[in-house]
Order: C-alpha cells, then sequence, then structure tokens
C-alpha cells in the first residue's frame, strides 16, 4: 500500500520512521548518562544560564542533554534518508564504501545529512571512496555524493574534480532523480510530521508551522 507517499511502500516508510524515533531516543538517554558521567563545563553553564535566562536546574540539564543528544540524532537522520531511499523501487542500501545503489540505472550514492557533518579531510575521502567504487564499477556507472541540507537553499548538481562520472547535488534533486518526484523530499517531510503526530501525539500548530518554516527557509522546492 502507498497511503502515505506514491513512491514508497507504507510498510518500508513505517519501519524507517519507527527506527529513527528509537534511535532518536536512544541517542537522547545516553547523553544523560554522558552529563551524569562527564565532567560538566561549569564556564559554558554559567554563560548557557545567564544568556538565555533559565531559572531552574531542571531545564539547565535538558538544555545540556539537548545538546549532547544532537549528534546522534543527526546521525539517525540520516540513516532514516538512507533507509527511505533504499526502499525505492529499483534502489538498495550498501553499507561498504557508500550507501546505495540502483544497478538497472548504474548509480551508486553517498548520503550525508548535513553539508557542514564533513570537513575537507572527511569529503575527499568519501569522494575518493565512491570514485574506487566507481573505478570497479565500469565506466557506465555514475555516483554522487548527496548533503540533504545543502549549505545554500538552491538545488545544484555539480562534478566533483575528483575522477570521471562522480558529482555532488542536494537532497532535493537527488530526491527527485531516485523517485521521479520533483516534491519527493517535501512530501517525506509532510508525511514524516503526519506520522509523528499519529505516533506520539498531535503535534501543536505553532510547533507545526515553524517547523514548516524552517522546511521553506532551508531547503530548495
Amino acid at each position: 500500500m502507498n497511503d502515505y507517499l506514491p513512491w514508497i511502500a507504507d510498510n518500508e516508510l513505517l519501519d524507517a520512521v519507527d527506527a529513527l524515533i528509537k534511535s532518536s531516543e536512544k541517542a537522547y538517554s545516553h547523553a544523560e548518562e554522558r552529563i551524569q558521567k562527564n565532567v560538566i563545563d561549569p564556564f559554558s553553564s554559567i554563560t548557557i544560564v545567564s544568556t538565555l535566562n533559565i531559572k531552574s536546574s531542571e531545564d539547565l540539564n535538558r538544555i545540556q542533554a539537548s545538546q549532547s543528544a544532537l549528534s546522534g540524532m543527526s546521525n539517525a537522520i540520516g540513516t532514516f534518508h538512507q533507509s527511505v531511499l533504499g526502499s525505492v523501487e529499483g534502489w538498495l542500501n550498501h553499507d561498504t564504501g557508500y550507501d546505495l545503489e540502483n544497478p538497472s540505472r548504474k548509480l551508486i550514492a553517498e548520503i550525508k545529512n548535513k553539508h557542514n557533518t564533513m570537513n575537507q579531510q572527511n569529503r575527499e575521502k568519501v569522494i575518493s571512496d565512491l570514485d574506487t567504487a566507481l573505478k570497479q564499477k565500469g565506466r557506465e556507472w555514475t555516483g554522487y555524493l548527496v548533503q540533504i541540507i545543502s549549505k545554500n537553499r538552491e538545488r545544484f548538481t555539480k562534478k566533483t574534480g575528483f575522477g570521471r562520472e562522480l558529482y555532488e547535488t542536494d537532497g532535493s534533486t537527488f530526491y527527485e532523480l531516485a523517485t521521479g518526484y520533483s516534491t519527493a523530499l517535501y512530501d517525506l517531510y509532510h508525511a514524516l510530521e503526519k506520522l509523528l503526530s499519529e505516533i506520539n501525539g498531535s503535534l501543536s500548530s505553532e510547533i507545526k508551522d515553524m517547523c514548516r518554516r524552517i522546511l521553506t527557509n532551508g531547503i530548495p522546492k
């Protein structure tokens, strides 16, 4: 069935969302454990409470736990995108060397959730791994380094300058390439919003509006 999105089966989407929720909850619980075990920076703490006008230790603990959890949650979201794209017809998850493969279209891809998750050295390593994979696959294959959230709010596809048919592209462009739907990434966001409301309880209109503004300000259609 395809009640949520026309390009991915409901059970595949639900599995990806369930894994995202569990990984995010785990990242948050581990963050609280790390705060209890590790030495906390008192200079950071006093600056945070002063700048944000925090009045209770509970609020400070919550903010510090959230900060610690963000990295793990970002990784979980990257895995979510890989799982979703790997469930699109023709695409397969490929965990060694790169994330995704489409044998019939002769495409491979590495998915990064956000442009700033890679420094220059990391980026060069990812591109080198993709180039190595392309050399093993053959000249007719094409590779993509995908930034779901790119630095600038615009669609782009550009050669990496490293190897043959090897490109960098943004999330909206790659989702369209993978699914055939030009608004696939936006549609996925709205499906996720609906599912999270169904699973974890309704989100307020204020929160929905704020997150939708973040969507339109950060991701090109």
